[in-house]
């Protein structure tokens, strides 16, 4: 049994939570107030009591050291996330990441001991608070973890064998491929359903075709000239499986868009724009998303209006 604190109690840190509390030591950091009880919730089923221990900034000094640091916050976020739990890090500790769009590992891996592992962690369960103590479970999907150093790469194996309760977990030796892979998937759902005012499922109406398939070719180029091996149409695939799977979902993007919070933009659309100035390779597409999704959060717009 290992200690494991979650960083961030979101969906995807709370789901993470139910199924790895069944065989470790789950602590949980918190920003709230005050911490309680959260609920985990699949189908029809009764929801039950998540087996982990809520704590708060002030209190992590108390905690025992732990194995596994899993952080599940926002891409934007990791980097404070991770000065704020630094010194309470032990020489061994395990990192991961998990969040979408690119970005963070270069410089986290710079701020690591030798000991220290880093890892990510991508997933295609799908779920939402339906309250700020539930979570809903709402759709099953594999999850794949890949090492981000060689210490990492070296022991992948062992600390799968730890998180063998993920439902569906893999491991990956090309992490960086499937994190490009499931970018595409963001870049196709999560600003256009943003922008939109639309559930996942919606975009697979004709009238978003055409968008999707701009944003995915400009991202495809950008691939190429990272010399990852990625097409347009395995792409567009991906993408429209999601759709299908998450069809009454509002993305993670949507929902920040609804409540005026900040959003993953910049990791995803600005992502592909960056790499494109850096490659020389145009992205109006993405650029012009970008754009959008920022004027939104910076005017606090109500995207129902």
């Amino acid at each position: 049994m290992a200690n494991i604190l979650v960083v961030g109690d979101g969906a995807i840190g709370l789901l993470f939570s139910h199924f790895l509390a069944k065989h470790h030591a789950i602590y949980i950091l918190t920003r709230k107030g005050t911490v309680n009880t959260r609920f985990y919730s699949h189908s029809n089923a009764a929801s039950e009591k998540i087996n982990a221990t809520f704590i708060s900034q002030e209190q992590l000094s108390q905690t025992p050291e732990f194995d596994i640091v899993l952080f599940t916050v926002k891409a934007f976020a990791v980097q404070q996330a991770y000065a704020q739990v630094k010194p309470y890090l032990g020489n061994n500790t395990h990192i991961i990441l998990s969040h979408n769009g690119m970005g963070n590992v270069e410089q986290l891996n710079e701020q690591l001991t030798k000991q220290q592992s880093l890892y990510f962690l991508t997933t295609s369960m799908a779920g939402f608070k339906s309250n700020p103590n539930i979570v809903q479970h709402t759709g099953n999907g594999q999850s794949v973890l890949g090492g981000c150093n060689q210490l990492a790469i070296q022991n992948i194996q062992q600390l799968s064998a730890q998180l063998h309760t993920i439902p569906q977990l893999i491991v990956s030796n090309n992490i960086e491929q499937l994190r490009f892979e499931k970018l595409l998937v963001n870049i196709a759902i999560n600003p256009l359903t943003a922008h939109h005012n639309i559930k996942n499922g919606q975009l697979r109406a004709p009238q978003y075709s055409s968008a999707i398939i701009n944003l995915l070719a400009e991202a495809c180029h950008i691939a190429t000239a990272l010399k990852l091996n990625i097409k347009l149409i395995d792409a567009l695939e991906r993408a429209y499986k999601v759709m299908s799977l998450t069809a009454e979902n509002y993305s993670s993007m949507h929902q920040d868009v609804m409540h005026n919070r900040q959003t993953e933009i910049m990791a995803i659309c600005g992502y592909i724009s960056e790499q494109g100035k850096l490659h020389h390779i145009a992205t109006p597409y993405n650029d012009a998303l970008l754009a959008k999704i920022l004027a939104k959060k910076k005017r606090g717009l109500n995207p129902r209006i």
